[in-house]
């Protein structure tokens, strides 16, 4: 626990340990309540066995498992026969007709009590004998006689389970003749069949048209997949259980159409982007929203603001993203970037469950960059001194020594770099910072249930370490999951998810200004090594290389701190009545609670300003703490007649979050060691926020199916939103959705090879709310004011900050969706085709406004966006039976494009702030927004007549300076010289089309998946090459750097110009300060996302063992990424993404390729 100064325990301490002691006893009521349900709602199945039990003793057993009171005489029970009984989860019923077989007692039951009495003149009659057979063999196969391994056989009513083995059979021993066994398998529809006195039973399966018969999670209830008129895509848990991913976003790449998923970072605890059908705005987020269990959240892919990285992927039960308006619009406001709807895992009626998968794996970075070795980094450094000494004035040779050269880092050869060949290799500075990272991941739960309370409860360890030294994270889940029918009418349940998360944070991406790590590894001087000889960390600079800058990156890894701990508390609950026949009530609210804490530490051997000098030690201490509640009351019309289904929907939902933020900033520490703020000697700054935002809705949604044949889906939504101006805060959002199963009409219901078609469109209006909480208002900030003549006195005081909008209101996005759904084959191939267009207007961009008001610029509803594309989703089970084979590939297209800009259509021109000086996108009607921005490089000049040919570049003093082995820029309006008005479109971030396609095998107990993830027609702006890609020999570089231009005769690869260590001399083009078209690369890439390999213990192991499951797992995550990018991961998108700076690579995280092995063990 940390202290503050005066010895009591901080304000955000005493708030975690409330929230905490909070969380426990709530968790701790909820684990016991849902026993005691389970317990009262098992109350109706008798499970005994005794024998020779005398009959007393047996109904007092039956009364502890049921409830039930016993009233009877007791010296008449005396006289009673002794019981042998054997049995498993019957009825209460049951277990009292088999205890007075043959007795002259009868029951009657009242309430909760049982009374017991004799039967007057019966004549007892001795038992029939029960008939058990000893033995019964069966065998399951498919369609066409082919066995099925694998197979689940279970006797209903009891936890007696059985898996088919190699040849589909199965045997149990002592079936009573009124067992029933449940056949159920993958892709085929389950089944009961009767024992009947039979010792051998053959069971045929029939192929489950799964695609109508799936339940899609929709917004606020569910539909049949046949029903939906909507574009909706789907995974399940089975996709999911076998990736390694920490968050769940992660766990979504290469596996949906139109669902382009970008995993920017590899840090621990980052998450990804999520883009569904495009990127919709230019200032607002472009983030989907999720819905977790029912309560709305929303996400940031960024590593300090994820929060999906605090839900356990293990707990996930299926994912559901709603793309098309008509899916969308009932979450109105919220859903013009579309819906992401998470459920977690609950239980199911039967015994209960004990589930234990352990992971354990090994991470490595995937690649490393290719740089230039010590001894190739001294002949490139000593090649650009000696360039710029013969280009610096007539007479001078490469061979002159030292001693005649001007006394300038640009000429003289460094004394450390006078022998390459003696530096062999070096130091390849990339090991020196990336590590064999480990992770383990522990996972437990419980559940059960039956026709009354099920429950699902779950505990998760995870400890991930970073690919990067000192990085990593902790996180520990817990989860419960429990509902419970009250009685014939009344429904109860809760879902609570308590979560920690611990991250040790590195400055991995920008520049080694800002003690980027990553940059600083690769430009770091391979002829060093990370310690002297004393065991000091080595100085990279003052080595007579000209690196001022760059610090050792083995000391900004370990040395820096930078500590995240969260604490999470998300949970809901609800109540469901069912009112007459066809309506239910349902009341859900829920809480999603978060508390934050997050300790910067800088001691005084890092210090990005001088790296040869100390430094103070600064530090700073950081709280966040969100309170976010919700409350939704909906009723729900359920009614069938005749060849009509309707389904209708009313609801009101309130929601609203507290934000509470307060950081504080020191300096002067006494040492290195003493690291909490309250030891900094001088608090330099303190800032405090606070802010709410709250939305307040009203919904609606009829369903109608005639025939089932005949689709319509109406739905609205009116929200009303704290975050827009008075005069337009309410806004209506509608949609209407149509579809038609021509596979039900005459004309096509009897051609066998179709078992489904279904035709749907949809349209409908979507909003944005996705801003800052105060957009619309005045804001104030702190100012000074003079008052007096000759300098006067300084007042504090108060200013406006921003111009008040009343009419600021909603982006909205209009979307078109045609689409098909085809299942032919007998169900062995599934096509779903979609065409969208959606269009998003009155988007929030700043504006110019008159100088006389003061202010510069103002908030907006102004400008249009356009996103079209198609979607494409197969699924083909190729073989069935023995060898298992099943494809899923999905592919996608987006064309983006700007329709409308400000009131006069001027460009917006951006810069992507933390790796440029110089503007790096544009965004300009007609075009991509965020297109790279920048000089388009068309060669290298080779020799005096071409430069006198090309335009002139004309220097800050008005000189023109151009010579062979120089870069050659477009002349864009051919005025004869390169300026700034030359600078045009140089690449385009966005794809041509993404795709995914996933292989699943299964050979009796093994099974075999892969998945692989492609991105086409992609180009990343990689500014990390303005310091690791630069032409000046001050730092270490890629080695396609050093293929220059050296003489007319060798001119390299013809875009790489000669290196010079007077980079200046690049004039007004300069490649380190400029963007230029040789940054920009291709990001096209095709990954193999995940391969497993898992092995399922046979049935006899695990009679032997007496478990009911056990499978082994051996699985690699990013396994290999076929690219021509020259940098770590083509997934990029710097300092979290802007729209209007997208697809920039500042030298961020790499990605880890991970080997991991699992065991499963079900009990």
């Amino acid at each position: 626990m940390q202290l503050t100064a005066n010895g009591k325990t901080g304000t955000a301490s005493r708030l975690r340990l409330k929230l905490f002691l909070r969380m426990k006893l709530i968790t701790i009521l909820l684990v016991v309540g849902c026993v005691q349900l389970h317990a009262r709602g098992f109350s109706q199945t008798i499970s005994l066995t005794v024998k020779n039990h005398p009959l007393d003793r047996v109904l007092s057993e039956i009364g502890n498992q049921s409830g039930y009171f016993f009233f009877y005489r007791y010296n008449e029970l005396q006289d009673a026969k002794r019981v042998t009984l054997n049995l498993k989860n019957v009825p209460l019923e049951k277990a009292l007709q088999e205890s007075l077989k043959g007795q002259p007692f009868t029951y009657t039951i009242d309430q909760k009590t049982i009374v017991i009495t004799r039967v007057k003149a019966v004549t007892v009659k001795e038992p029939q004998p029960v008939v058990v057979i000893e033995e019964t063999r069966g065998t399951v196969v498919g369609e066409k006689g082919e066995p099925l391994a694998g197979a689940t056989v279970q006797v209903k009513g009891t936890s007696l389970m059985r898996v088919t083995d190699a040849k589909g059979n199965f045997r149990f021993d002592d079936l009573g003749p009124a067992a029933v066994l449940v056949i159920s398998y993958t892709g085929y529809e389950e089944q009961e069949v009767p024992v009947a006195g039979k010792t051998s039973v053959t069971v045929r399966m029939r192929t489950a048209n799964q695609h109508l018969n799936a339940i899609v999670v929709v917004g606020y209830g569910t539909q049949l997949r046949k029903d939906v008129t909507g574009s909706i895509s789907t995974i399940n848990s089975q996709k999911i259980k076998d990736q390694p991913v920490v968050s769940i976003d992660q766990a979504m790449a290469g596996q949906m159409a139109g669902v382009q998923v970008t995993q920017a970072t590899g840090a621990p605890g980052g998450g990804a982007a999520v883009r569904i059908r495009g990127a919709g705005s230019l200032s607002a987020g472009n983030e989907p929203l999720y819905v977790i269990d029912g309560f709305p959240v929303t996400n940031d892919y960024d590593q300090r603001n994820n929060p999906l990285n605090t839900i356990n992927p293990a707990d996930i039960e299926s994912i559901q993203v709603l793309k098309d308006a008509s899916a969308t619009a009932i979450y109105g406001s919220r859903g013009s970037n579309g819906v992401v709807i998470i459920t977690t895992k609950s239980g199911k009626n039967g015994v209960t469950r004990m589930n234990v998968n352990v992971t354990t794996g090994v991470q490595t970075v995937e690649k490393l960059v290719d740089v230039l070795n010590a001894r190739e980094f001294a002949n490139y450094v000593n090649e650009s001194r000696n360039n710029a000494w013969v280009n610096s004035g007539a007479g001078r040779s490469a061979s002159d020594p030292n001693s005649a050269r001007l006394n300038n880092v640009m000429y003289r050869l460094p004394d450390a770099l006078s022998n390459p060949d003696s530096l062999g290799e070096g130091t390849n500075w990339q090991k020196e910072i990336f590590r064999a990272a480990y992770m383990q991941n522990y996972q437990l739960n419980i559940s059960g249930g039956n026709d009354k309370t099920n429950y699902f409860i779950s505990a998760g360890y995870l400890n991930q370490q970073g690919v990067v030294l000192n990085s990593d994270l902790k996180r520990y889940s817990f989860r419960i999951n429990a509902e419970s029918k009250l009685n014939d009418n009344l429904k109860v349940g809760a879902n609570l998810m308590p979560a920690y998360t611990f991250t040790n944070l590195v400055t991995a991406e920008g520049n080694w200004q800002g003690g980027g790590i990553i940059q600083s590894a690769i430009t770091a001087g391979p002829h060093l090594k990370p310690y002297d000889a004393s065991g000091n960390y080595t100085k990279i600079t003052g080595q007579g290389i000209g690196t001022s800058e760059v610090d050792n990156p083995v000391k900004l890894a370990r040395e820096g701190m930078n500590q995240l701990g969260s604490l999470r508390l998300l949970g809901t609950a609800f109540a469901e009545l069912s009112i007459a026949k066809q309506f239910t009530f349902k009341a859900l609210a829920g809480t999603d609670i978060r508390n934050n804490r997050q300790d910067v530490f800088s001691p005084s051997i890092v210090n990005p300003n001088s790296v040869n000098a100390t430094k103070v030690p600064t530090g700073s201490s950081s709280t966040f703490e969100s309170k976010n509640w919700l409350a939704e009351f909906t009723l729900n019309y359920n009614r069938t007649f005749n060849r009509h289904k309707v389904q209708g929907l009313l609801g009101y939902t309130v929601q609203k979050e507290y934000i509470d933020e307060n950081t504080i900033n020191g300096t002067n520490f006494p040492n290195d060691i003493i690291r909490t703020i309250n030891a900094a000697g001088l608090i330099t700054s303190a800032n405090s926020t606070k802010e709410e935002w709250s939305l307040l809705s009203y919904l609606a949604r009829l369903n109608y199916s005639y025939d089932g044949k005949y689709l319509l889906t109406a739905a609205f939504r009116r929200d009303g939103s704290s975050r827009f101006g008075s005069d337009n805060r309410w806004g209506l959002f509608p949609s209407l959705s149509v579809g038609w199963r021509l596979s039900e009409e005459n004309f096509l219901k009897n051609v066998s090879w179709i078992s489904d078609l279904k035709l749907r469109a949809s349209y409908g209006l979507t909003g944005n709310n996705f801003i800052s909480n105060y957009g619309h208002i005045g804001l104030t900030i702190a100012d000074n004011y003079v008052f007096g003549n000759n300098g006067g006195s300084v007042s504090n005081g108060i200013r406006l900050n921003n111009i008040p909008n009343s009419e600021l209101g909603w982006e909205k996005n209009r979307q078109m969706d045609a689409g098909f759904e085809l299942v032919v084959l007998g169900n062995r191939l599934t096509l779903v085709a979609d065409y969208y267009n959606k269009r998003t207007s009155d988007l929030l961009l700043s504006v110019p406004v008159p100088t006389l008001t003061g202010y510069s610029n103002a908030l907006q509803n102004i400008g249009e966006i356009e996103n079209r594309g198609f979607e494409f989703a197969i699924t083909s089970r190729n073989t069935t039976g023995k060898f298992r084979w099943t494809t899923d590939v999905n592919f996608s297209t987006n064309r983006v494009k700007v329709i409308a800009l400000g009131p006069d259509g001027s460009p917006i021109i951006s810069r992507q702030a933390t790796s440029a000086s110089a503007p790096t996108h544009i965004t300009q009607i007609g075009d991509v927004p965020g297109a790279f921005f920048g000089y388009q490089v068309t060669g290298v000049y080779q020799n005096d007549a071409e430069v006198a040919k090309g335009p002139s570049i004309i220097n800050a003093n008005g000189t023109t300076q151009s010579r062979p082995g120089q870069l050659k820029f477009l002349d864009v309006n051919d005025d004869g010289e390169i300026t700034s008005d030359d600078r045009t479109v140089i690449g385009d971030p966005f794809p041509d089309f993404t795709y995914g396609i996933t292989n699943t095998f299964s050979y009796s107990n093994f099974d075999l998946a892969f998945t692989l993830q492609g991105v086409q027609g992609v180009e990343v702006l990689n500014l990390a090459r303005r310091y690791y890609g630069n032409y000046a020999g001050s730092y270490n570089v890629l080695r396609s750097a050093a293929n220059g231009w050296r003489s007319e005769s060798q001119p390299g690869d013809g875009i790489t110009p000669m290196i010079d260590r007077n980079f200046n001399s690049y004039a007004g083009s300069n490649v380190i300060n400029n963007v230029t078209s040789n940054f920009v690369e291709n990001g096209s890439f095709l990954r193999i996302r995940n391969i497993t390999l898992g092995y399922s213990l046979p049935q006899e192991a695990l009679r032997t063992l007496r478990i009911n499951n056990a499978r082994f797992s051996f699985t690699v995550q990013n396994a290999y990424t076929f690219t021509r990018y020259e940098g770590y991961n083509p997934e990029v998108s710097a300092q979290g993404g802007s729209p209007l700076v997208p697809g920039v690579d500042a030298g961020g995280y790499p990605l880890a390729r991970s080997f991991n092995l699992g065991i499963n063990i079900g009990f």
